[in-house]
């Protein structure tokens, strides 16, 4: 080993002295380490192979972004009967909502608490079509993935409570149809959406189609 190490600090061009450096250096630091301390060099090869996955500008590498495919998910004719079905897509639980000739597709867990959105009810909130939580009553508009609330004007409160908006709180997810099939696709949207909480990890409700 030390034989190899030597031999690889004579480059035969200067310009790949950085990288010979870069990527022999943490080797033959980790083969030190285990023979002085055994098990412990685990810890040097776990700190070399991040070192590896740097870029030669210093800049750690980012990993693959998550498939984003359309997903078949079910008949038209089924949910058109139904009014709503649960899928998984991409190992991502949504409910998808026919509603008025319409179709909507979101997270299936609610963003306050994690409620069983398929579960509940679609009721209009100031013109605007929302799946109402089963759990805690929080409307949620089918369209934009907002959150809805009344609110009154502490200053005056005589007033009548009027609707508004928390802003985007659950994910929403592209919903297409083609040879009446139904095809779901996830967002890809950067922004951090309260539902992400709970659309993974030991969230998963779909246990049978609905």
């Amino acid at each position: 080993m030390l034989k190899y190490f030597r031999n690889s600090l004579r480059p035969s061009s200067l310009s790949i002295l950085p990288l010979q450096y870069g990527i022999l250096f943490p080797q033959f630091l980790a083969y030190l380490v285990h023979l002085h301390f055994g098990d412990f060099s685990s810890v040097v090869i776990s700190i070399t192979s991040f070192y590896l996955s740097m870029n030669l500008d210093g800049s750690v590498q980012e990993p693959e972004k998550k498939e984003c495919s359309p997903v078949c998910v079910g008949k038209e004719d089924n949910i058109k009967k139904a009014g709503r079905m649960t899928a998984v897509v991409h190992d991502r639980e949504v409910v998808i909502f026919y509603h008025k000739g319409e179709y909507h597709a979101m997270d299936i867990r609610c963003y306050h608490s994690g409620g069983p959105l398929h579960l509940g009810e679609i009721e209009d909130f100031d013109g605007r079509p929302c799946i109402v939580c089963p759990w805690h009553k929080y409307k949620i508009t089918l369209a934009t993935g907002e959150g809805l609330y009344q609110s009154v004007n502490p200053k005056d409160p005589s007033a009548k409570p009027k609707w508004s908006s928390k802003g985007i709180k659950q994910r929403i997810h592209t919903v297409t149809v083609d040879d009446g099939n139904i095809y779901v696709t996830l967002s890809n949207e950067p922004f951090k959406c309260d539902s992400d909480f709970f659309a993974t990890g030991d969230f998963k409700v779909i246990k049978s189609p609905f």
